[in-house]
């Protein structure tokens, strides 16, 4: 039988590596940094933690100076890659997340185990030149500390046995970074069905809701869609936020101060009822390498708008909608077809829902598992 170790400094997507591997009668070791005792789903047994790096790096981050937040991802992550090492002690594949794993993936293949990065954003090369140019829009310095954390991101991608990427978005960021595509390998992220399905009975009022949820930041594009909004300035409507500010929301928040409603966090399983009293979903990232909210709200029956840089995909006027980034007359203007006909927005939820259903989680799993085998040269039986 197959046996991978799963290394990762925080949690993105790893539990769901782990639950792969786990049930496949694969998993060998999950080194985290803060194991999430809530998933009592997976072998506690097998679970490493190394905790002080995720430590260290909030402590940085308390630091007042500009670049603290790019400095406590150096330290943490390298920090917690050398670390991790003492727990890599043989195996058939080593899966670790990107930035997390140049030393602990060197021995690993010195070991003989088969290594591969997860690289689940933009190249980061890429990222670097999108986030650079809207920190210049707002005059905001963009640390040059980023540049020496690509570094080891793309050292990694040159030592990996392969590289898994959850978009062609992200596939083509890699491509045009000159990674080479037989590295690469397009695992497909998915939702929980038994938890997000529509709920219309919490639909109670008839309010446009627009809904957004993830971290409020340039880099998700807010600050468009927040000026989408208030050209607009639809009667009866809303527009609400889910998720934590971060710090370059100061650069654009204030001047759309009472133009939206803020939640700072919602628990993951709570954000179903969030969806289902919304009438559309909007992700504008300039960025995002997939975008998991976008299933999750069109597996509860909602339109989405997405950017051409979100890498959940979805049907252009069939599903939602899909605009250039950087494009509020865009937002606006689709945001307006669907506030005038809400049965369209009905028809587009319904086709959205349908669509994201083959992308489950336990759909996920069996690629991830494929991947071990096929990268091993081992047939799964």
């Amino acid at each position: 039988m197959l046996k991978a170790i799963i290394s990762s400094g925080g949690p993105y997507h790893a539990y769901h590596i782990v639950r792969a591997a786990q049930q496949a009668g694969c998993l060998k070791r999950f080194i985290i940094a803060f194991f999430d005792k809530h998933q009592t789903d997976i072998d506690r047994a097998k679970v490493r933690q190394i905790v002080f790096p995720e430590l260290l790096g909030i402590g940085i981050q308390q630091i007042p100076f500009a670049s603290s937040i790019y400095f406590s991802y150096l330290i943490r992550d390298n920090l917690f890659d050398l670390l991790a090492r003492r727990y890599v002690d043989g195996g058939d594949v080593f899966n670790v997340f990107n930035h997390f794993g140049l030393y602990s993936m060197r021995r690993a293949r010195r070991l003989g185990m088969k290594t591969i990065v997860e690289r689940s954003s933009a190249h980061p090369v890429v990222n670097d030149e999108i986030l650079r140019t809207e920190y210049a829009r707002y005059g905001l310095r963009f640390s040059n500390i980023n540049r020496l954390l690509f570094q080891k991101h793309e050292q990694e991608y040159v030592e990996a046995d392969a590289i898994v990427v959850p978009s062609d978005f992200v596939w083509r960021t890699m491509v045009s970074q000159g990674v080479p595509e037989n590295k690469l390998r397009r695992v497909h992220f998915g939702f929980e069905p038994e938890q997000f399905k529509p709920m219309p009975e919490l639909k109670t009022d008839k309010t446009f809701r627009v809904l957004f949820v993830g971290s409020v930041s340039l880099q998700k594009g807010v600050q468009y869609l927040l000026e989408a909004f208030k050209r607009l300035n639809l009667p009866d409507s809303e527009l609400v936020f889910v998720g934590g500010k971060f710090p370059d929301s100061k650069a654009f928040l204030p001047q759309y101060e009472g133009l939206y409603r803020h939640m700072p966090f919602v628990p993951h399983d709570q954000l179903v009822k969030l969806y289902n009293t919304a009438s559309v979903f909007v992700l504008p990232s300039l960025q995002d390498g997939f975008g998991m909210v976008v299933y999750e709200a069109a597996a509860c029956g909602l339109p989405v708008i997405i950017t051409e840089n979100v890498g959940a995909e979805i049907r252009d006027g069939q599903d939602g909608f899909i605009v250039p980034i950087r494009d509020p007359d865009a937002l606006a203007d689709r945001l307006l077809i669907l506030y005038r006909d809400e049965k369209l927005r009905r028809e587009m939820g319904a086709s959205a829902r349908e669509f994201v259903q083959p992308y489950t989680w336990e759909a996920y799993h069996q690629q991830v598992i494929q991947h071990y085998y096929d990268l091993c040269g081992i047939e799964r039986v």
